[in-house]
């Protein structure tokens, strides 16, 4: 056998050297579109103060009652995922660190981290099954994080020594900014109902009577697709169908009681029309512009200019209105909670 020149082999050791080692389990991080918020049960939303960088308390507030800067935070989702595969950044770009990995009832959070390790990651419940559109927050030693009182404190906000979510570790996720293409979302309007179409879409009377209150179905679940001008098409549950305004919108829901001068009979209170869910295919009644509010809500309007809104019927409760032309006000304003944001699969 040839010998090689000892010149060669020395080359080659040193290029095998310097090539870098293959990385094997590698994970990275994945950046979901936009921001988010997370709102307490009274109604509080969770403030990096400074919106991060902070290490000494307090470090995080739950005050707020509007979603601005300090309440919007970035999700990012471990890719392969992991257990605890969600990591939440500051509007300054650091990131949420449960001190301990969890457990603690002081020096609970820190916003100084640059970097998403153990600390930094959490697993994000589903509570469904009994808090719709509520999630919980665990970090990485299966502690649960705490809104203290259900929020409205600045100091001693936030423990984490739970272990079970009850009423204060529950959140709501809200969605800000960017909607993405493709994601799901539930509709809320205030109140906390939710739009629903009836059966998951594919039917033309009745389908979508009224804003419901959040129930742990997939009637109130949409898909938000976006178009080549801007718009969103809001394909129902069954994965078919879209929501259609009537008429391009300009139409107000009525509502008719359940009058029954006879004995008996099937007496059914019952509301007009103004939303279809029967096309499969988008056209001009089936596309809505999200006008972003700023604080985490959005307007809905339809092809024809006008906004979508909701109002209460004295004897029908709320119902809705394709017809309000603005300026938007809190009747026109919606809030959005992903759908499928979970780690695991829904906690009961």
């Amino acid at each position: 056998m040839r010998q090689l020149p000892c010149l060669f082999l020395l080359s080659a050791a040193l290029l095998l050297s310097a090539a870098p080692a293959p990385v094997l389990g590698q994970q990275t991080w994945d950046t979901l579109p936009g921001e988010f918020a997370f709102r307490t049960m009274k109604g509080f939303y969770l403030s990096a103060l400074s919106g991060g960088g902070r290490a000494t308390d307090p470090v995080v507030a739950t005050v707020a009652t509007r979603a601005d800067a300090w309440e919007k935070f970035r999700i990012e989702v471990m890719d392969p995922p992991a257990p605890h595969d969600k990591a939440f950044r500051t509007s300054s770009g650091n990131y949420l660190t449960a001190v301990d990995g969890g457990g603690r009832t002081s020096d609970v959070l820190h916003t100084d981290a640059t970097q998403a390790r153990a600390w930094e990651q959490f697993r994000v419940h589903d509570l469904s099954l009994t808090a719709p559109t509520y999630f919980a927050l665990q970090t990485i030693n299966n502690h649960y994080v705490t809104a203290v009182g259900e929020g409205g404190k600045y100091e001693n906000a936030i423990h984490t020594d739970a272990t079970q979510p009850r009423a204060w570790e529950q959140f709501r996720i809200v969605k800000c900014g960017d909607l993405g293409d493709g994601r799901q979302y539930i509709i809320l309007a205030p109140g906390d109902l939710a739009l629903n179409a009836s059966k998951g879409g594919g039917i033309a009377e009745n389908d979508i009577a009224t804003f419901l209150l959040p129930l742990a179905r997939d009637e109130s679940r949409f898909t938000f697709i976006r178009q080549q001008d801007g718009t969103y098409a809001l394909r129902t549950a069954n994965g078919i169908n879209y929501l259609t305004a009537l008429g391009g919108g300009g139409l107000v829901q009525k509502y008719s009681s359940a009058d029954c001068p006879g004995p008996v009979g099937a007496c059914l209170e019952s509301w007009s029309n103004i939303f279809h869910t029967d096309a499969t295919q988008v056209q001009a009644w089936e596309k809505f512009r999200l006008i972003d509010q700023g604080d985490c809500k959005y307007a809905i309007q339809t092809v024809s200019g006008f906004f979508v809104g909701v109002f209460q019927h004295p004897e029908g409760g709320t119902l809705i209105t394709t017809r309000r032309s603005g300026p938007v006000t809190d009747t026109e304003k919606f809030q959005l909670v992903p759908y499928g944001l979970a780690s695991p699969p829904v906690l009961q």
